[in-house]
């Protein structure tokens, strides 16, 4: 049995979903959400507040894998929060690698390709995520393109890398951390 967790890298609110995959190789998602950072701690004390977030995460279901997004400096984006991202991705492969969890840092524009040709449409970008997974999860309220992102980006994980057979979305609990 193998457990994932995937982490859409924000700096505020990240997004995060757990998974299941059994010995059939069918995937299942368990629970996904976001983790609410104190925007007022300072930016590391922010980031090391994560620790015991991901270690109550870690106790509760055994996960052996995990599946980051990497961090890309875009127009618009500053270079303290380009740094800022910086400074978390390291973290959060840090965390995973004295775990003894095997990490995999995906670029967006790679899981976002593999969703244009599961969907069929021509751009793939953060709302067309948002508004794909908010059908297909049955339009829960709280639905944020964080949220979105991080299923994005374990879906392909699941699909692409790991050759699953299926997906399953049915039984997930929607959770903000922490709680």
């Amino acid at each position: 049995m193998t457990y994932l967790i995937s982490l859409d890298q924000s700096i505020t609110t990240p997004g995060y979903s757990v998974w299941k995959i059994d010995d059939n190789q069918c995937c299942f998602l368990l629970q996904y959400g976001t983790i609410k950072l104190n925007k007022r701690l300072p930016y590391f004390e922010r980031i090391i507040s994560l620790e015991q977030i991901l270690d109550q995460l870690l106790s509760t279901y055994p996960i052996n894998i995990a599946v980051v997004e990497d961090i890309q400096k875009h127009r618009g984006t500053s270079i303290t929060t380009y740094r800022k991202l910086a400074y978390l991705h390291f973290f959060l492969t840090y965390y995973f690698f004295i775990r003894k969890i095997e990490c995999h840092t995906i670029h967006v524009n790679t899981w976002r390709s593999g969703l244009k040709k599961m969907i069929g449409v021509s751009k793939v970008d953060k709302s067309t995520v948002h508004q794909f997974y908010h059908t297909l999860l049955r339009h829960p309220s709280d639905f944020s393109t964080d949220k979105s992102d991080s299923l994005g980006l374990a879906i392909h994980m699941c699909t692409n890398v790991l050759q699953t057979k299926n997906v399953d979305l049915d039984n997930a609990i929607s959770k903000t951390l922490p709680e």
